[in-house]
């Protein structure tokens, strides 16, 4: 049992990656036979991952055709941008009730890391722990159902390279935690939400003259 979850999850991340890093194309099908003896598994577990892939909006399945890349544009993930400025701004305010001075403090660590790895261009670094930062937040709210939730935005997310000001991210940030710090619910879901409002129009400006184009960030 464990061995076969540890199986589809390593095959669920490799077809998110491919998907992702644009190795699929959209509109591509995905055959669960090639699949699973490209990777070695069962073809049952290439499907339940195929599976988990379409909910989190990655996959199309299409009756008596089979299942196929989707098409992850500027619309989609400003969809999915809509729904984590609700989701991260409830966290926020949930994780006031929660957060102790260490957790404080590994979230201001965070923040300072994610502006030294921006300046020193490392985008794949600051991606990782900016997503991170953000999990931590969502973790720190202890609601189940909104941490599961957060997994579909998350993902989507991961198409998108930021382009904004590190500096502005960074203050963004240390605003969030500072009202979680000092159980201001209100303006620590105030903050976040307009954290990611900033992250969401500047997909759309990108959008709107013709630069957006997804690029995995790992």
């Amino acid at each position: 049992m464990v061995k076969t979850r540890v199986a589809r999850h390593d095959v669920r991340e490799e077809i998110q990656r491919r998907i992702l890093s644009g190795e699929s194309k959209p509109g591509e099908r995905l055959s669960q036979q090639s699949l699973a003896r490209e990777l070695g598994v069962a073809q049952g577990t290439v499907r339940e991952s195929l599976l988990e892939l379409q909910w989190l909006g990655l996959v199309e399945s299409i009756d008596h055709l089979g299942v196929f890349v989707d098409n992850l544009d500027a619309p989609r993930i400003c969809e999915a941008y809509l729904v984590r400025e609700v989701m991260e701004g409830l966290a926020a305010r949930l994780a006031c009730r929660h957060a102790g001075r260490s957790d404080i403090a590994e979230l201001r660590t965070m923040a300072d890391k994610i502006y030294k790895l921006s300046q020193e261009k490392k985008d794949t670094e600051t991606a990782s722990l900016d997503r991170n930062f953000h999990l931590h937040i969502t973790e720190l709210s202890q609601n189940g159902t909104l941490i599961r939730l957060s997994q579909t935005y998350r993902v989507l997310g991961m198409a998108v390279r930021a382009y904004r000001d590190p500096s502005v991210i960074h203050a963004e940030h240390l605003r969030i935690i500072e009202a979680i710090e000092h159980n201001f619910a209100d303006e620590a879901e105030r903050q976040a939400r307009h954290h990611v409002i900033g992250a969401r129009e500047m997909i759309e400006n990108q959008a709107a003259h013709g630069k957006f184009v997804p690029k995995w960030v790992g």
